[in-house]
């Protein structure tokens, strides 16, 4: 196709002939052709976390592989997880934030996650927040599973051993925020404060009982739908059960995506959460 400058008069015939002639010199010319067809090779995970440890200033990123002998029992647990750590950190036991990402984590590879998690999920807050805590990102192909994400959280205290037990904070946000609920309903007492944001109920949820004395923080679009109802509802259900450590945010005129921006870039969640601690 060939492309002119606007005129009041067609081109000369000559004019026309010289572009054709020279657009078939360029496009047989080997070397131009090669640079032309040549499709950019997509970010690497190494190459994807090089560009994060060189970017953030407080938070060092690494990712992880699970054994290969614990992928049965992981089941749609991805292979790689993702850990965020303090540059500055002191020796001791420290908080765990475990961070479990949205759907569109399911078909996307490690380095898109890896690099969406820098930009809006749980290395973006890691890193903002500024706290000598650790980040625990695992990855999932499909919905969260207590029983497998309990095997990974086993997995990684153990590699993990200065994790203080007492200080295990959960977030998430649409999947990972129903991830996030029925996790804590399944482990009550696994955690010292949950945060389940934008998340949809496919039914209303028989009891919430069991989380009547740990400390909850829900959070919503006001615009992302019939989320808002949903995330209510449970908010309604923790009061009715005796919660009363339970909040609830909807952030005004925030989508989907915007709810999501807002809860992985709260400071006010991580000050939360490092107030509690279990006993």
């Amino acid at each position: 196709m060939f492309y002119y400058l606007r005129s009041n008069k067609p081109p000369h015939r000559s004019t026309v002939l010289a572009s054709m002639l020279g657009a078939l010199i360029f496009f047989c010319h080997p070397v131009v052709a090669s640079q032309k067809t040549q499709v950019e090779a997509k970010p690497t995970v190494e190459s994807t976390l090089n560009t994060i440890n060189n970017t953030f200033k407080n938070t060092h990123v690494e990712v992880i592989e699970w054994p290969q002998a614990a992928l049965a029992r992981l089941g749609s647990i991805k292979p790689s997880a993702f850990v965020a750590t303090h540059r500055k950190s002191k020796k001791g036991k420290r908080p765990l934030l475990v961070s479990l990402h949205g759907g569109g984590g399911k078909t996307a590879t490690i380095a898109e996650q890896l690099s969406r998690s820098a930009r809006v999920k749980g290395l973006a807050l890691a890193e903002k927040s500024n706290h000598d805590l650790i980040v625990f990102e695992p990855n999932s192909s499909d919905s969260w599973d207590p029983v497998t994400l309990n095997y990974a959280l086993t997995l990684f205290l153990e590699r993990y051993p200065e994790v203080d037990t007492k200080r295990i904070y959960l977030i998430g946000h649409s999947m990972g925020g129903t991830g996030t609920l029925n996790w804590a309903l399944h482990n009550p007492d696994l955690f010292a404060a949950v945060s389940p944001s934008g998340f949809r109920l496919k039914a209303p949820i028989a009891s919430v009982d069991s989380l009547a004395n740990l400390p909850i923080w829900l959070a919503v679009g006001s615009e992302d739908g019939v989320r808002p109802q949903d995330v209510m509802s449970v908010y309604l259900a923790l009061q009715k059960a005796g919660n009363k450590q339970v909040g609830y945010t909807a952030f005004p005129g925030a989508n989907h995506p915007k709810a999501n921006a807002a809860v992985f870039s709260s400071l006010d969640i991580i000050e939360w959460f490092l107030s509690h601690s279990k006993g």
